[in-house]
């Protein structure tokens, strides 16, 4: 089927708009690589790499247009699927970015050999933190899910979703699904220089008053807002959707009061489900198993 550009002009603006900077980035990355080593000059090498994702964490730095590129000429860029047609070195990097799930055998070597070349390594959004909304599979059958969608099971592999932290070692995340392109400018420049950067403990509720809106909680409309980490803009309450916690808990924040907060709102039924939809469940089990354990 032939698409009319006359038809849908903003789909054709979209696309050769990110088709225009990723020529560009290829372009840039070339010319790189082509030079000698003494024209070079000594540059943070850097790695975006996918396991198994949807790489729309990818698709919001490119969406950063002239900026994105121009973190792109501070760096060597070694890897980036979505722009870079040249194969990898294999040298050293000082920066890896990951976005996605290790679910394939190929998925698990690609990050461990990562780990393994990288001064630091990040977790790009949530599949690659918190195992995103291919983990929900994890709460319910489970590797059986599988027969919903094969007739024929044999030889189908079909393993538990992982974050990559259960693999190796993270040394910072980019949360969020996908993740904010102005936290990411915000905090890559003190990750190239090796430091670890600490996003403000603080709930979406702050960004939420600041933008205006009306408490959904005030309407008894469930909302994880209070317990979730900030840095998103409050973009679904803004929006009149429920924060469902794809950035994941605060440090600080306080699960046992947000339950008895929504008890009025939603069944325990509800509250787990939604707690699955990105992978949050987890994490909320395990802060209540360390409450717990405190109070004792």
């Amino acid at each position: 089927m032939r698409v009319s550009r006359t038809a849908y002009p903003h789909f054709h603006l979209a696309f050769f708009s990110i088709y225009a900077k990723i020529e560009t980035i290829k372009t840039k990355n070339i010319f790189f690589k082509n030079m000698t080593p003494k024209q070079k000059t000594k540059k943070p090498r850097v790695a975006i790499i996918s396991l198994t994702s949807c790489e729309g964490c990818q698709f919001v730095l490119l969406d950063l247009g002239t900026r994105f590129l121009e973190f792109t000429e501070k760096v060597e860029l070694v890897d980036f699927r979505l722009v870079e047609d040249q194969e990898d070195d294999g040298g050293m990097l000082d920066l890896v970015l990951v976005e996605g799930n290790p679910v394939t055998k190929e998925n698990e070597k690609t990050l461990l050999e990562a780990r393994k070349r990288a001064k630091m390594l990040v977790a790009l959004g949530n599949c690659a933190a918190m195992g995103g909304v291919p983990e929900i599979k994890n709460y319910h059958e489970g590797v059986d899910t599988i027969k919903h969608v094969y007739k024929y099971l044999q030889g189908i592999n079909n393993p538990a979703i992982r974050e990559i932290d259960n693999l190796v070692k993270v040394d910072f995340v980019f949360p969020g699904c996908p993740i904010n392109g102005e936290e990411f400018l915000e905090y890559i420049p003190e990750l190239l220089k090796g430091n670890i950067p600490v996003i403000p403990d603080q709930p979406v509720c702050v960004e939420c008053k600041k933008a205006g809106n009306r408490c959904l909680l005030l309407d008894k409309k469930p909302c994880f807002g209070p317990m979730i980490l900030g840095g998103c803009n409050a973009t679904c309450p803004t929006s009149r959707a429920q924060c469902q916690g794809c950035r994941g808990l605060r440090p600080t924040g306080n699960v046992s009061a947000m339950r008895a907060m929504l008890k009025n709102m939603m069944s325990d039924e509800k509250f787990q489900n939604m707690t699955e939809i990105f992978g949050l469940r987890d994490d909320l089990e395990e802060r209540e198993r360390k409450d717990k354990l405190k109070k004792r």
